[in-house]
């Protein structure tokens, strides 16, 4: 007797995914606003950017602090309650920093150890909720889920400026508000999943959360292409964010407006939009590795370009160009990824494979200032577009990577190249019809 293959319940009727993303969007929606108002709350309550500034950097340092140590928990603790605990700590913060500034006695200190409080918690509980979407779909709708993810953001992305400005314009507290209700709702919608997300058996012997650390480490260097794909993406990430950060500063400095300034990122995320809605097609049909390159060569070009354009319809254009490329890339790097990596190793793995990704970001920020005042804006975007040209040519010589095929092989391939297991990694709680 054979048994019919079980088919996946498509995402938008699958209940436990909808109530995630929904939380997801809710705690994003929240944290962008309060991303976007808090150097502006610092400032209107000191008085000073420099003060402002010191806020920010106590945050960034909090966030980079806690990624690692937060991918380790979201390996060993269950991934739903500590994505409620994030929540419940979330709303707890923000109804403090509204206490405070209504009663008058915010202060640098006060508002970095609350900037402080606020990051540590996104990075030693935020991997919880990333990690879960291993059981929340089907491998063949990764590229989809990893799709959506990107339209969210950028949707996010493009409307908490605008929303952070105007609440400020409302009282300096309610952003705070906002964001706490962000929390609220996201803790609501983890409170009414009920899936097993647990990153391990229960009977599984537990070992020493360094040794787990050290055991994620070990494990990422065996994966050619995870390492080859992270290191690409790091300078993927440095040649494009420093060429924008570049970029910006020389139209400050031509004397444009912050607000044409502002249109280049608006072109950008409704570009990645559009991107992610055409990525899970171009996932499904082109090669993974091929797809990155490709991606990889446009970037650089666009970035190379833009010191030469003498419009700023033409530079928001080739921007732009970036966004939709920038889609396609990370659905389909980061649903391989998905992939690959066992449920028991999400947080771990997500957390270096970030901070791989994220290293060479301080130096491209430094880089861009400095080219611009020693170097000039030619010289200076072209570095940039050729370390974004030096990605592409790191995954075209790393054979393991440039093989990727599209996400239907993408299974197969990795089996067959000791990736996962011969067995797979492929159950997905709630994800497939029963």
């Amino acid at each position: 007797m054979t048994t019919t293959p079980t088919a996946p319940v498509p995402l938008r009727r699958n209940r436990e995914y909808l109530l995630w993303f929904t939380g997801d969007v809710a705690a994003g929606i929240g944290s962008g606003i309060g991303q976007f108002a808090y150097p502006l709350i610092a400032f209107a309550v000191t008085g000073s950017l420099s003060a402002a500034g010191i806020v920010g950097m106590c945050g960034a340092t909090a966030l980079l602090v806690g990624m690692l140590p937060g991918g380790v928990i979201a390996d060993r603790v269950d991934r739903r309650r500590l994505r409620m605990l994030s929540g419940a700590l979330g709303v707890a913060t923000q109804v403090l920093l509204v206490a405070v500034l209504l009663a008058g006695v915010a202060s640098l200190a006060v508002l970095a150890a609350l900037t402080v409080v606020d990051r540590l918690r996104g990075a030693l509980l935020g991997s919880a909720s990333d990690a879960m979407l291993k059981r929340l779909a089907h491998p063949s709708q990764f590229p989809a889920a990893m799709s959506a993810n990107q339209g969210r953001d950028a949707a996010i992305e493009l409307g908490t400026a605008p929303a952070g400005g105007a609440l400020l314009g409302v009282h300096i507290a309610m952003p705070a508000v906002m964001q706490g209700v962000g929390h609220l709702l996201s803790l609501l919608c983890t409170w009414g999943m009920h899936g097993d997300y647990r990153p391990r058996d229960a009977e599984t012997e537990r070992a020493h959360p360094i040794a787990d650390l050290v055991d994620g480490g070990r494990w990422m260097l065996r994966q050619q292409a995870r390492v080859q794909i992270a290191l690409a993406a790091a300078l993927a990430n440095a040649g494009s964010n420093g060429a924008f950060l570049a970029l910006t500063l020389a139209l400050a400095a031509d004397g444009v407006s912050a607000v044409r300034i502002g249109l280049l990122t608006t072109a950008f995320a409704v570009a990645l939009i559009i991107g992610s809605l055409v990525a899970p097609a171009l996932v499904r049909t082109v090669p993974t590795g091929v797809l990155a390159i490709i991606v990889l060569v446009l970037v650089a070009g666009f970035a190379l370009a833009m010191p030469l354009a003498s419009s700023m319809w033409v530079i928001s254009a080739l921007w732009a160009g970036t966004g939709l490329c920038v889609a396609p890339l990370n659905a389909a790097v980061m649903g391989f990824f998905l992939q690959i990596t066992p449920n028991e190793m999400q947080g771990r793995a997500g957390a270096m494979t970030g901070l791989l990704a994220m290293g060479l970001m301080p130096l491209a920020t430094a880089f861009a200032g400095f080219g611009l005042d020693h170097l000039g804006r030619v010289p200076t975007l072209a570095t940039f577009a050729a370390v974004c040209a030096l990605g592409a040519v790191v995954l075209a010589a790393g054979r393991q990577a440039r093989r990727i095929p599209a996400s239907p092989l993408w299974g197969d391939y990795a089996r067959g190249e000791g990736l996962v297991p011969a067995q797979g990694d492929l159950a997905a709680t709630g994800a497939v019809d029963r």
